[in-house]
């Protein structure tokens, strides 16, 4: 009686892990998009290129049925939002991860 209810415990622990894991590659895919959405020359789909190969490249075993979108926001800001859902170990357990980043885009003026 008393193993399978550490089992599970166990395997919750892990889930969580795993769930939070996949929320801080899926801020670093939010954070890395919006970068190159904002950088001076950049764009909305430059943003959502690299966020996409973010994902690709770190979190394509943790993070489940990733969605990348970006939109242009009044005043010049870009918003980068990464979704998704963090690998399921328990499942019937599925946990969402998901980070917004917002950034003001970059460009040259003429003063005066």
């Amino acid at each position: 009686m008393v193993v399978p209810a550490a089992m599970i415990v166990v395997l919750l622990a892990v889930q969580i892990c795993l769930w939070a894991h996949a929320g801080t590659l899926v801020q670093a895919a939010a954070t890395d998009g919006e970068q190159a959405a904002t950088a001076l020359g950049g764009s909305p789909r430059a943003g959502e290129i690299q966020a996409r190969a973010d994902l690709q490249a770190t979190a394509r075993e943790v993070v489940v049925d990733p969605t990348v979108q970006t939109q242009i926001l009044p005043g010049g800001r870009i918003e980068v939002t990464v979704s998704g859902s963090a690998e399921a170990i328990i499942p019937w357990l599925r946990l969402p991860v998901s980070a917004t980043r917002v950034g003001l885009s970059q460009e040259f003026r003429e003063s005066g």
